[in-house]
Parts: structure tokens; sequence; C-alpha cells
């Protein structure tokens, strides 16, 4: 779904009306110097313009990956298993405990997180909620953790852009006792916060927390290790958790357009992804699409462009569903 401005509009006002909600799954945006635009529709989908054409223009073929699952080093798993998509960076973290209150009622009731760091928290008293600002910044690649100090907490954060800008949500989960996590790679500037809370309270409230339900919540920085590839290629892919990303990067296609798809490659593939496209030099993101109408399976997603600037481009493949099981997918990178 997209933001409408409306609602954008409540999130600077105070955080109430977002926390009923899961998390991100909006796309939105303009792409700028590809020539294409990424927009809201009235039932909330997005929408590519123009539409790809039907073939390549050069009569290339793409090549296709045996069907294994691509890996953030460049290699492939024949288990369908997925690796990091960046190392982590080795940086002191700055450790901190929570100050109540903290839940964004009003909207300046947060606690500042230095990054990277870890604060220490509570969910207590039962559906308390924990809210952190951050300060990060285009092209910036962080991982997230929420670990537990009991049995008792079932962790959920997210990580969402309070002025309604180019920044979907990215969010993750787990189990009682088990660590959430979820990786961002900041696709533009924003007013960001970092939100804990119980799972079991999302979306609605079942009074679940108290003085057990204890937390670390960490930020560290990683570095990008994106796949290269070069246009026409097809491959297979499988994001490691709901909240991890996968990192294509190229660069240029001659002048040529484009259109980078991605796929659930079969029914059983739980994947309802979210596509990105990012201009690392500029640290500008490109578009941003979480939904093609044109196509029967509102899973799939696509982006690209008929007048591509001649730039290095990061291309972020992350997931929107809730839905674990199976998160492969295919990507295709295609020439017009």
């Amino acid at each position: 779904m997209c933001y409408e401005p409306a609602m954008r509009s409540a999130f600077r006002l105070g955080y109430g009306l977002w926390l009923g909600c899961f998390g991100s799954f909006c796309a939105f945006g303009a792409f700028g110097a590809f020539g294409a635009a990424v927009a809201c529709t009235s039932n909330g989908s997005a929408t590519v313009s123009p539409q790809p054409a039907t073939g390549d223009d050069d009569g290339a073929t793409a090549t296709t990956d045996a069907p294994t699952s691509t890996m953030q080093d460049g290699s492939s798993s024949p288990d369908g298993s997925s690796m990091d998509a960046g190392a982590d960076v080795e940086q002191p973290l700055t450790i901190a405990n929570e100050v109540e209150p903290n839940n964004g009622q009003p909207a300046s009731a947060v606690n500042a997180m230095v990054l990277p760091g870890t604060m220490n928290g509570k969910i207590d008293p039962a559906n308390d909620v924990d809210v952190f600002s951050i300060q990060i910044a285009p092209g910036d690649f962080w991982e997230w953790t929420a670990t537990p100090t009991s049995a008792d907490l079932a962790p959920h954060l997210i990580v969402f852009d309070t002025s309604g800008g180019m920044n979907p949500n990215v969010a993750g989960f787990a189990a009682a006792g088990a660590t959430a996590k979820a990786q961002h790679f900041v696709l533009s500037t924003g007013t960001f916060v970092a939100v804990v809370r119980d799972a079991r309270n999302v979306p609605t409230a079942t009074s679940k927390g108290g003085p057990t339900y204890g937390y670390a919540l960490t930020g560290k920085r990683k570095a990008p290790a994106p796949v290269a590839v070069t246009f026409p290629v097809i491959k297979q892919g499988k994001l490691a958790s709901i909240g991890s990303v996968d990192l294509y990067t190229f660069t240029g296609t001659g002048g040529k357009g484009f259109d980078v798809f991605v796929r659930a490659p079969n029914a059983a593939s739980t994947i309802d992804s979210r596509l990105s496209i990012f201009d690392i030099p500029a640290k500008t993101v490109i578009g941003i699409n979480d939904d093609v109408p044109s196509t029967p399976d509102k899973r799939d997603t696509q982006l690209g462009g008929a007048s591509p600037a001649n730039s290095t481009y990061m291309v972020v493949v992350e997931n929107e569903g809730l839905d674990g099981a199976d998160l492969s997918y295919e990507i295709e990178f295609k020439l017009r």
C-alpha cells in the first residue's frame, strides 16, 4: 500500500495513529533521470510508467542462473539458504538505558539513541511502546536487533521516517525469547525513529508487558556487499528472513532503457517483495515499488526507465509480507 498525505501528516503530529499499523508496505516517489514514475493510486497500490517494452531492442537474450539461491558474495547455495548482504563494520557501541516517558505520546516523548549503539529497555507497563530518535543518512546500511532479556518478550521492532518521505518502513519480529532482526538500506533523508513493542500487541493491544519484558535494541552499521550484475540476466535469490534485504548493483546501460522485475518464482514462495533503486554517487533514491497492478500476482514488483543516467545503482530487494516460510524470488534485469 501507499501512505496518503493525510496519514503522513498524522505521523508528524504523533505516533499514536501509526502504532496501530504493522509497518512499511508503501511505495511512492519519482524516477527523475529514469523518466518514469512510481505513484500512489486510489486503492493504495503503486504504478510504474512507462510500461516495459515487450522485448529487448538489441535482441539480447537474458542469461539465467541455475535454480539455486543467489548469495551476496556472488556464489550460490544448493540448499537455498542466503548469506548476508553486508559485512559488519567494527565500531564501538554506545550503551544507554531508556528513560520514561518515551512512548511518543506526545511526539516529543522519545529518547535519543546514539548509533552505532545499544539501548536497554523494558516493555513496561503492559502495552508499552518505546520510541527512540536516530540519526541515519542516505546510503547507510544498518542492521537492527531487539534481543529479549527473558523468555517473556516477543520482540517487534520497526524503523520509520516520521516526515513521510521516500523511506519505506522496515520491520522485524520474533517469538517470545527470540531475537527480532531487520536490515535497513537508507534511501533518503528523513526524521527517523526506531520503535520496540511486544509483537503480540501488534496490531491490537493484548496487555503483554511488565517488569520482566526487557530487551536490548542494537543498531550496527554494515558495509554493503551487493552482487554485481550486467544486463540482461535473470537470477534466483532468497531472503534470509522477513526483515532482511538482498542487494544488487549495476553501472549504466549504455543509454538503453531497462526494467528490473522481482517475482515470486512459484506458488510455494511466500515473498511479497518491495523493490528500490538508489543512485550511489548521487545518494538519491530513484524509485520504489511494492506492487505491479498490471500483473496477476500482486506480490511482484517492477522498476525501470527509458533514459537512465550513466551512474552506478544499488538495487534493494525486501519483503513486506508476514510469512517467512519461503522467501525465494526471481529477479530479472532486462533491456528494452
